[in-house]
This record gives C-alpha cells, sequence and structure tokens, in this order.
C-alpha cells in the first residue's frame, strides 16, 4: 500500500469512528430506554430505532473492511429483528449481552489506533455465537450470563467510552465546530455546521487570547500619553506663572528706578523671560502633538479591545460544547453499578444543553463519575430498605446545571437516599487521627460535613474495589479547586444527599481582584472573595494565640497575607495607619480573613500557567499579564487557606500522627490454602516491612491467633475444614480478637459475597480478579 493509499485508509477510518461512536450512543441510549419498561408505542419506536442503527454501522463497517464489527452487528440486527417480531422476550441477560457487545465496538474502535489492543477473536467469536443462540431461540435462562472478569469489564469501559476532549498537545482527531447553540444531541454535518481539527481551534484560540494581553497593553500605553498630557500642562501652568511673575519683578524694578535700572538682574530677567517664551511656544506645539496622539492612541486602543474582545468571544464560543457530551455515558454507568450492588435507580438530567469550555468538561469527568459513584454506593438503599422506609423502590440520581451569573455554573448531583450521618463522619476522623475527640466534639454538623472532603474519610464498613479508601470525594474537591470551583454539601437524614459545584464557565481569562501586600501586587480570583472591607487595628483580637476579627458580627481567624506566603512582614506607614485593609476568603466551607496592605481593584484578567518546570507551586495558581506588561501572581485560594492554617496554629493531625509513630514492625496472619497464593501473600507483605505468619485453613488460623498476637489478618474464602466467612465471624465472636482488621482475598466477586462478607465483620473485601499489590499495600496501611 503506497503513502497515498494509506493516508486515504486513514481518513477513512477516521470518518468511520465518528459514524460509529454516533451509532453506539443511539444503541446505548435505546438499550437503556427499553430496559426502563416503557409504554407498548414508545418500545416499538426505539426497537426500530436501534435496529436501523445497527444495520447502518454494520454497513459502514463493511465498506472500511473492519470485519469482526460487522460480524457483531449483524448477530445484534438478527436479535433486534426477533425481538421487534415478539419471538424473543426483553431479560437482564439479553440486556447483558446487547451491552456486552456495543462494549466490545467500542474496543475494537478503540484498538483502529496504532498501539492499542484488540479484543481476543475467542472473545468476538463467543459473543457472535451467544447472539446468534438468543436469535435462533435455543438459548436456556443463564447460558449467555457473562463471565464475572467481563462483567467486570463492562463496568470500566462504560466509564472508561465516556467522551474524551483531548489537548492540542495530544495529536487531536477532528470534531465539530458548533455555529451558534448546538443541541445536546449529536449533528450531521450540514452547511451549519463544519468538522475542524481541534489542534486548528485551539490554537486559534491561544492567539486570541494573546490578544487581550496586547489589548490590555494598548490600553495601558494610551493611559500613560494622557498621564504625560496632564504632567505637560501642569509644566506649562507652572512656566506661564513663573513666567509672570518675572514679567511683573521687571516692571517693579522698572518703576523704581525710573526705568533706569542697569547691571545683571535686568538682563537675567530678560534673557529668562525670552526662554520662558520659547519653552512656551514648543511646549505649545509639544502639547498640539500630543493631545492628537493621545486621541489617536485612544481610538485605536477602542478598536482593537471591540476586536479582541469579539475575536475572543466568538473562539470562546467554537470552544464550548454542551454538558450533554459529557453525560452521554452516564445512564450507563448508572445502570451497570447499581446493578452490581443490587439496587434499582434512576438518573434524571437536567439543563445538558447549558455549554461550558471543553477543557473544563474534560477535567469533570472524574469528580461527576465519583460523585455519582459515590451517591449510588453510599446514598441510595437497596429496595428492601428503602421499602421499609415507605420510599420507591427505586432510588432516584439527580445531575442538574444551571447557568449562574456572569461566568459561571453550577452542577449539583443529588439523591433520595438515606443521606450523610455527620455523627459517623466525625467517629471516622477520630478513628483515622485526623481529629481529636474534643475537636471532633466542636464541630459543627455542617462542619463535620465538610470532612468527608478529607482523604482518608469514608463511612464504608468495608473496603472493596468501589469505595471504602475515602479517596474519592477527596478527589472531587482537588479537581474542582484546580478549576478555580468549589464544592459543598448538603444532606437530611433518610431523604438525600445534595453535592453542590460552582465552576467558571471559561478557563482563559476570570475576575481577580488586585491586592498589595510586601511591596508586591497579588491577583486573587474574585470568585473565592466573600467580602473586602476595612478594621480598626484595635478590633483584631488575639484569641487562645490566634488572631480574629469580626466580620457581619461573627469571629473568623485573621492572618496576614505575606504571613501566609512566608513573606517578611513589616508594619507600614499608610495613609490611615489605624486601619486596616482585609480580603475575607472562603473556600469549601472554611472562611479566614487576610490583612493587606491596599485592595487596588478588580479587573478582568488573562491566565498564564507556570509551565512543566513549575506545575506546582504552593500558593500560586498561575500568573496573570497585567496593563504594564509585567506578570502578576494569581493566589490559589484553597491553598491559601490551608498555609493561613498552618501559620495560625499547627494543626491537631500533627500531634495526633506523633502520638501514633510506632517503630514496632506490624505483625500479619495470612490464612490461605493455596501454597502459591499463601507464598505471594507472604512475599508481598515482608518486602513492605511487615512480620507475616501464615496458616493452611480457618482452622489453623483460629489456633495460631490464640497463641500470638497479630495485627491484622488476610485470608482466603474458599478453604477446606473453615472458611473465610466463618473465620472471620469467629474472630469477631471472641472478645480479645474482636477489634483485629480483616481483609478478606477471594475469587468471589457476587455481590451477595460482599454482602456477606460486611455482615460478617470484614474490614475490606479484595476480588482477585483485580489484585494488585499496590493495592493490597495500600488497604493494609489503612487498617493498621
Amino acid at each position: 500500500m503506497d503513502k497515498k493509499e494509506d493516508a486515504f485508509r486513514k481518513r477513512l477510518l477516521s470518518t468511520f469512528k465518528v459514524e460509529a461512536q454516533d451509532h453506539l450512543k443511539t444503541l446505548t441510549s435505546g438499550l437503556i430506554e427499553l430496559e426502563k419498561q416503557p409504554p407498548p408505542d414508545v418500545q416499538v419506536e426505539t426497537l426500530e430505532t436501534i435496529y436501523r442503527s445497527s444495520h447502518s454501522l454494520k454497513g459502514a463497517a463493511r465498506a472500511v473492511n473492519v470485519g469482526d464489527i460487522e460480524a457483531i452487528c449483524q448477530a445484534a440486527e438478527g436479535v433486534f429483528a426477533m425481538w421487534k417480531q415478539k419471538k424473543i422476550s426483553p431479560s437482564p441477560e439479553l440486556f447483558d449481552t446487547l451491552y456486552h457487545a456495543i462494549d466490545v465496538i467500542s474496543i475494537i474502535l478503540a484498538s483502529l489506533e496504532e498501539g492499542q489492543p484488540a479484543p481476543e477473536k475467542a472473545q468476538i467469536h463467543k459473543l457472535v455465537r451467544a447472539l446468534a443462540q438468543i436469535e435462533a431461540g435455543a438459548t436456556e435462562k443463564g447460558e449467555i450470563l457473562l463471565p464475572s472478569e467481563e462483567q467486570e469489564l463492562r463496568t470500566r469501559i462504560s466509564i472508561n467510552r465516556m467522551p474524551s476532549f483531548p489537548s492540542a498537545q495530544e495529536g487531536l482527531g477532528e470534531t465539530q465546530m458548533p455555529r451558534g447553540q448546538q443541541s445536546a444531541k449529536a449533528q450531521p454535518v450540514t452547511p451549519e455546521t463544519v468538522r475542524i481539527s481541534t489542534t486548528k481551534l485551539e490554537s486559534l484560540l491561544l492567539q486570541a487570547e494573546e490578544m487581550l494581553s496586547v489589548k490590555q497593553i494598548t490600553e495601558q500605553y494610551a493611559l500613560d500619553l494622557k498621564n504625560i498630557a496632564d504632567t505637560l500642562k501642569l509644566c506649562k501652568r507652572e512656566i506661564a506663572k513663573v513666567s509672570f511673575d518675572i514679567s511683573k519683578d521687571k516692571q517693579g524694578r522698572a518703576g523704581r528706578n525710573g526705568g533706569g535700572e542697569k547691571g545683571a538682574a535686568p538682563a537675567l530677567a530678560a534673557a529668562l523671560q525670552e526662554s520662558f517664551g520659547w519653552m512656551q511656544t514648543h511646549i505649545k506645539s509639544m502639547e498640539g502633538s500630543l493631545a492628537a496622539m493621545t486621541k489617536s492612541a485612544m481610538q485605536h486602543n477602542k478598536t482593537l479591545g471591540r476586536m479582541a474582545d469579539g475575536l475572543h468571544d466568538d473562539m470562546k464560543q467554537a470552544m464550548l460544547l454542551p454538558f450533554a457530551s459529557l453525560l452521554e455515558g452516564f445512564p450507563l454507568l448508572v445502570r451497570n453499578v447499581s446493578r452490581e450492588q443490587g439496587k434499582e435507580v434512576d438518573l434524571v438530567i437536567r439543563g445538558e444543553s447549558i455549554e461550558i469550555d471543553r477543557r473544563i468538561l474534560e477535567e469533570l469527568k472524574d469528580p461527576l463519575i465519583h460523585l455519582v459513584r459515590n451517591s449510588i454506593d453510599h446514598g441510595i438503599e437497596t429496595p428492601e430498605i428503602r421499602a421499609s422506609y415507605r420510599k420507591p423502590r427505586r432510588g432516584v440520581i439527580t445531575i442538574g446545571i444551571d447557568h449562574l451569573d456572569g461566568n459561571r455554573v453550577e452542577i449539583t448531583v443529588s439523591d433520595d437516599g438515606e443521606g450523610v450521618d455527620a455523627v459517623q463522619v466525625k467517629e471516622t476522623a477520630v478513628r483515622h487521627g485526623i481529629l481529636s475527640r474534643i475537636e471532633a466534639d466542636n464541630l459543627s454538623e455542617q462542619e463535620a460535613l465538610y470532612l468527608i472532603f478529607h482523604s482518608g474519610i469514608s463511612t464504608s464498613p468495608i473496603i472493596t474495589d468501589l469505595s471504602g479508601r475515602g479517596l474519592g470525594l477527596a478527589i472531587v474537591q482537588e479537581k474542582v479547586e484546580k478549576l478555580g470551583g468549589s464544592v459543598s454539601v448538603k444532606t437530611t437524614p433518610h431523604a438525600g444527599a445534595r453535592f453542590r459545584v460552582v465552576l467558571p464557565l471559561t478557563v482563559a481569562t476570570f475576575r481577580g481582584i488586585s491586592v498589595q501586600a510586601a511591596d508586591q501586587v497579588f491577583l486573587v480570583p474574585t470568585t473565592n472573595v466573600e467580602k473586602t472591607t476595612r478594621v480598626r487595628n484595635e478590633e483584631i483580637k488575639t484569641v487562645e494565640n490566634k488572631e480574629t476579627v469580626m466580620i457581619n458580627d461573627r469571629p473568623v481567624s485573621f492572618v496576614r497575607l505575606e504571613r501566609a506566603l512566608g513573606l517578611t512582614y513589616k508594619k507600614r506607614k499608610t495613609e490611615r495607619s489605624d486601619f486596616t485593609a482585609v480580603l475575607l476568603l472562603r473556600v469549601s466551607g472554611k472562611r479566614i480573613a487576610f490583612g493587606v496592605d491596599r485592595v487596588l481593584g478588580e479587573q478582568e484578567i488573562l491566565v498564564k500557567n507556570l509551565g512543566k518546570q513549575l506545575s506546582r507551586v504552593r500558593n500560586i495558581a498561575g500568573a496573570a499579564i497585567v496593563g504594564t506588561g509585567r506578570p502578576v501572581p494569581i493566589l490559589n485560594a484553597p491553598d491559601l487557606i490551608r498555609s493561613a492554617i498552618k501559620t495560625a496554629g499547627a494543626p491537631a493531625v500533627q500531634a495526633v500522627a506523633a502520638e501514633k509513630a510506632e517503630t514496632k514492625r506490624k505483625s500479619v496472619l495470612v490464612a490461605e490454602d493455596s501454597i502459591t497464593s499463601r507464598i505471594l501473600l507472604k512475599n508481598i507483605l515482608e518486602s513492605a516491612g511487615y512480620d507475616v505468619k501464615t496458616a493452611v485453613d480457618g482452622i489453623d488460623a483460629i489456633t495460631t491467633l490464640k497463641t500470638e498476637r497479630f495485627d491484622l489478618v488476610v485470608s482466603d474464602i474458599e478453604m477446606p475444614r473453615m472458611d473465610g466467612f466463618e473465620l472471620t465471624a469467629r474472630i469477631r465472636g471472641d472478645k480479645k480478637l474482636a477489634e483485629v482488621p480483616i481483609v478478606l482475598v477471594t475469587a468471589l466477586e457476587a455481590r451477595e459475597d460482599r454482602e456477606r462478607g460486611i455482615e460478617v465483620g470484614a474490614n475490606a473485601y479484595i476480588v482477585k480478579s483485580s489484585f494488585s499489590q499496590s493495592n493490597l499495600l495500600e488497604v493494609v496501611r489503612r487498617l493498621i
């Protein structure tokens, strides 16, 4: 194949992948709709839609010679045909197989890129046979269930298949550039839309953003010219005054001496007057030229400003994508995760047509996945429990998007589950040494709720591959704050929880408040500033070695900005030395007042990152180019809050951690009947610094526990004489052993087995199919 043919095939495959993704979206949304058992007329229409989409995808695959997709679509098309003729009744197993077919097609599409693995041929043949058996009506119930590892793969793919919006540095494919408002659904290529490489699109946006800097600089130049003109006017008035005084003095001398005064003084006065006259003439000429230049500069600045703002606004609009492009994979995610946990959950999405910068949209994927999975895992109850509370058996998760005032958007993820137990959160924080008992008791309910965003806090009764590590919400907060946003939570017992995320619509520019501290200028994002004010110095009180100030009749911790930034603090003489300018920041429920020398004002600024060499600098989020052309640091508000807390006083967690520090090596008992698995677990744990002893089954483990002390037990479930469930129950029933953490490492991954693990008292449940060394060690470190 020559280069031209190769290039043509790549272009053809690129087009096919775009078309195929559209068909897969139609198939997925159609199956989700059918699984909800809509009215008969809707079922008929939806089934016809997915039948045609499968047929079209088959033809497209044949055209580009992708035989595996063609074969799967051919088999699926036969199933849909039988379904339309009512010769097949829909069942959970049928939907599982069809979803799996979509997942395999997604993997095949991904494998068309160089370096991406393709699914095994045996897997594809097995899938085609299963679909053919369904079409023939020869499959007994349960025969087409997917193996457990494929069940896990399906959930993972449903997450990974969600839209990704690669950056210009990643070698982008093509995307649609919206013209005006775009629908949340996929749009065909028409004269109203064109396909353009996102690499080119981002390059244009970057150039448009640079124009904002030019606009600010020319605006400053025009202002400088005006200031020079004003100064020149002052000089002109002063020269005129001095010239008048000299002329008056000369006339006075002439009168006193009868006009006959001679000597150096009159000659000097005459020379000065002549010189001033010459200067006045030239200043007048300069004044005229400068006035013309100033007027021209102001006009050019206005023109350039309109052009730069118009270009930048248009490019920002071109970079906007509707939330629907991100959320299209969430119904399938909710379906798969809830089914794995034996729960029934409906997903409601509203406001998905609202558009946001695609760069923010990409960063939002992980936080929203964590919030939705958290709602399913921790919030929504099982159907039986919901029925006992007289709730509908099916829970509801709602994702809402609303456009706030200005350049902000609000995203809420709410559920009608059991809510967040603030008391349980505080107990978990105390148990893990994050708070002391006294500190926990002094927290309000809302303050306790914010602890769920702290790394290591989880209310899950057991650690699994889905939850229990306390990282999900910490990742949400970190990602949101990195985007310049905030996240908060409200809850009502047995009525649900509501997570609220507020973000800017774009990342290029934002409103910032300029302040001066330690003879330097800094910018603070306006979204994090609750209030700017002035307080009398005598109102700054010291309570328990911490400075506080009353704002709106409430005490707020006070820290000087330069101290929080680690700069040298000097008391400075100001126009009103009895007052201090204060900036009240609020981030994730925490409020701290920062003292500054001056609040200079608010302005729209262009954000510049610090580059790869300075990708993470404490307290600094980036830099902005102001009108003078000089870079000004943009402060990272969440970092600043944390730095202020450390400055005001060392957190209790450090003292608690110090008390818990131990030099003694921890001991672990491993109960495993397989010699291979036993040796593997022993080596992993010993390499990590633990003392390890082994037992061949539950009876052997109980006997060993009676004679020796261990900090943790790692056990298999399926063992002779006494299995892991019984071993766990025996340990929990023994007063001397009841507090020993237990980790179950097993091949059993059914929901019923995990629930039984929770019932008997296991602290963690690790499935061998997803087992990794780092996963095990992370769990062990958390428990001991």
